[in-house]
């Protein structure tokens, strides 16, 4: 894999004609308002060597690299899962593929299930701290130094840009909850998960991070909740997309104001 990377990030700094600053992972239903503002060329998930194809709806499955609001970036349009029976080496391959490429910022998005009752559908949400619960790690066990400091995984600075130029958006703040899924939490797992500390829940983002402190890169997680985890709300992935959409260019603009800020 670790060959397959270094292909791929020939491949990438080609195109961005020059290292990558700052990469973006998006998630369900946000692809197409963050890549269309930045300038530059698309590659197809399978012309990069080793890059892990999702055929989810709203996962679309290119990179697009270029500049955006005076940055060089590298945005994924989609991502891999585990539910989808990918390993976490390839669940974190976009992240290490950023890292390789130069980026030293990742910005990780996400639709999420809210769980906290002062939220409703369309907040964005700031990730302060996650939990794990995917029964998977990023870390390799046969690694020298396989242990890793999570205490503040998800940038304070960063979070701290993102609120004074969110341009008047305004950002919630708190823990999202990793699981592997697909299967959508039940009334039990979610009242669970709310007396842990969790504000939102979802299928990704948590190895993601851990893989980025590992390779020292600084982490910005946005969760759009798309859905309320309640008996009065059956979720579907449907519904998860359409509200991703309206969503989606706020997010655009958000890491747009935070990109400028950098």
């Amino acid at each position: 894999m670790k060959k397959k990377v270094k292909d791929a990030t020939q491949r990438v700094v080609r195109s961005a004609k020059g290292a990558i600053e700052v990469a973006v992972v998006l998630g369900s239903g946000l692809s197409e308002a963050v890549s269309s503002r930045i300038e530059g060329a698309q590659i197809p998930y399978d012309k990069l060597d080793g890059a892990p194809v999702s055929k989810l709806p709203g996962h679309p499955g290119f990179a697009q690299v270029g500049t955006w609001a005076g940055k060089r970036v590298i945005a994924f349009a989609g991502r891999a899962h585990l539910y989808q029976g990918h390993t976490p080496d390839e669940v974190t391959y976009f992240v290490r593929l950023a890292a390789s490429a130069g980026a030293r910022t990742v910005i990780l998005t996400n639709a999420a299930g809210g769980l906290n009752p002062s939220f409703v559908r369309g907040d964005l949400m700031l990730i302060a701290d996650h939990i794990n619960w995917t029964g998977a790690t990023a870390i390799e066990p046969d690694e020298p130094q396989p242990f890793l400091n999570m205490l503040d995984a998800y940038s304070p600075r960063l979070r701290a840009l993102a609120h004074v130029h969110s341009g008047g958006e305004v950002l919630r703040e708190g823990v999202y909850a990793g699981l592997r899924g697909p299967a959508y939490e039940t009334l039990a797992e979610a009242e669970v998960l709310r007396r842990l500390g969790a504000d939102a829940v979802g299928m990704s983002t948590v190895l993601e991070t851990m893989a980025a402190r590992k390779l020292g890169l600084e982490v910005l997680g946005i969760s759009l909740i798309s859905n309320l985890l309640g008996p009065a709300e059956a979720p579907s992935h449907k519904d998860v997309l359409a509200a991703s959409a309206s969503g989606a260019h706020r997010i655009a603009t958000l890491i747009e104001g935070i990109l400028g800020a950098l």
